[in-house]
């Protein structure tokens, strides 16, 4: 028996210096999931490739090992602004970078290419020229990569030009009008746009009280500003960095708050604008639409400090779809009946240039989409004066949009309602003139904000960005 137990022993031995020894043959001294350092390694396929820990540095995409190496190429600047008739700005060297799995590759040979050349264009090097005023767009090219910039070139414009309010020199925004003293802005949102070349932009500007207006400078967020009463010489931007630049003024300020006059700007050289973007939205509409008590809490009562235009959802609404826009709304007015403004209504008010200017409007022939936000002071006179109203809504409310469409033959009619509460009357005379309308191009959109904790009860801030995120959304929606 002992003898027995001594060969089991002596074999089970064996075997185990038998597996010692092919397993060491197999991994080399190492665990077989890992590298020489014990980081984790994935086996190449029959391609080279592994399936994993390649890091995509630079703008290269990864994923692919030395064999494949990864190509990408890009610009120094996202816009490349030219001036026409300077010698020092008309052309320029394009900062563009090849790279090779991640890493510059200087010697890299990069092709370039304009979409326009009648507007700009660029050498085999990569100098890009002036060619005419207008907006292209440049292309950087390597081993199938390549790379795309904006490219802006610009025409000078005079001093007079500039003030003369020709829309050819300057973009303007809104119904205006020109007198003696110089363009009338009397609408939210309504103003100019300005572009020059230097450092600083100055303008004279009339107010008829202390009202505001909200300055934009290179597209960046609006400085809320005070204009003192009278006539007051204004810097609009100063101590920029010396280069082409656009200041937007609008009217933050209700019609009432005060009139606006812009006189007449100044700066070292005034350029040409850009022509303004395709898409062009009229917003009409009440207090909603003004902005009115959107920067105040609940429990402040409305003043001109807390209320701004340029904050309400029709405003944000265009800067979300980078459109062009119009405003033609007031507080407190109603399709057709006379409340809070007991001598005015819309039906009236959309036919001549503004309250201060009651002479005929010409309407712009290029609107793409009406925002029609009517109906919340209907409801409140229906609820606080003529509980009849109500059978005679539907018939105002259809009468307006077929005024809208007489003037506006193509254009789509959003209308919407509801941001302070929907009223049931409301809601139903909307839905039967648009049936009854039966226009594929007149749509319902109820909002699908509901707030009332800005100063007065009104929307605050908050719910008008959140209102023009979702009106965006369903503006894109449609086939314009």
């Amino acid at each position: 028996m002992k003898i027995l137990k001594r060969v089991y022993a002596l074999l089970l031995a064996v075997a185990c210096a038998l597996f010692l020894f092919a397993a060491c043959s197999d991994t080399g001294g190492t665990d077989a999931g890992k590298g020489e350092n014990g980081t984790q390694t994935e086996t190449p396929d029959e391609g080279g490739n592994t399936g994993g820990g390649n890091t995509g540095g630079g703008n290269t995409g990864g994923g692919q090992t030395d064999d494949e190496p990864v190509y990408s190429v890009s610009f120094g600047k996202t816009t490349y602004s030219l001036l026409l008739d300077d010698d020092s700005l008309s052309s320029l060297a394009l900062g563009a970078t090849a790279y090779t799995d991640g890493k510059a590759d200087t010697g890299a040979r990069i092709g370039f290419s304009t979409a326009d050349a009648s507007v700009a264009e660029v050498s085999a090097d990569g100098i890009l020229t002036a060619k005419a005023h207008g907006k292209t767009t440049v292309t950087a090219s390597y081993q199938g990569a390549s790379a795309t910039a904006e490219v802006l070139v610009y025409g000078s414009a005079t001093k007079r030009q500039v003030n003369s309010f020709d829309e050819e020199y300057i973009r303007r925004f809104g119904r205006q009008y020109i007198t003696n003293n110089g363009l009338n802005a009397d609408h939210v949102a309504s103003g100019v746009e300005v572009t020059f070349y230097g450092t600083q932009l100055t303008a004279e500007i009339f107010a008829s009280a202390a009202i505001y207006v909200t300055v934009f400078i290179d597209g960046g967020e609006g400085a809320f500003t005070q204009l003192s009463a009278g006539w007051s010489t204004n810097t609009l931007a100063a101590d920029l960095e010396q280069g082409i630049h656009t200041v937007r003024v609008l009217k933050s300020s209700e019609i009432y708050d005060g009139q606006l006059v812009f006189s007449s700007f100044d700066a070292e050289q005034f350029l040409k604008p850009q022509k303004a973007p395709q898409l062009k939205i009229e917003f009409v509409g009440d207090s909603l639409t003004t902005g009115y008590g959107a920067l105040g809490n609940s429990g402040d009562s409305r003043t001109v400090q807390n209320s701004d235009a340029c904050s309400s959802f029709a405003y944000l609404t265009a800067q979300e779809l980078g459109a062009d826009h119009s405003c033609v709304a007031i507080q407190g007015i109603c399709v057709k009946a006379y409340h809070w403004q007991t001598s005015r209504n819309m039906t009236e008010m959309y036919t001549y240039v503004s309250p201060m200017n009651t002479q005929p409007y010409e309407y712009e022939q290029d609107i793409d989409v009406i925002v029609l936000n009517l109906g919340t002071n209907d409801a409140s006179y229906i609820t606080t004066k003529d509980a009849s109203y109500a059978r005679q809504f539907p018939a105002d409310y259809k009468d307006f949009l077929s005024l809208l469409r007489s003037k506006h033959e193509d254009a789509y009619i959003v209308c919407t309602y509801g941001m302070m509460g929907a009223n049931t009357h409301i809601v139903n005379g909307i839905s039967q003139a648009i049936e009854q309308l039966g226009d594929e191009k007149i749509v319902y959109f109820p909002s699908p904000v509901e707030n009332r904790s800005g100063a007065n009860g009104h929307p605050n801030k908050a719910a008008h960005v959140e209102m023009a995120e979702e009106l965006s959304r369903f503006i894109r929606t449609l086939d314009i």
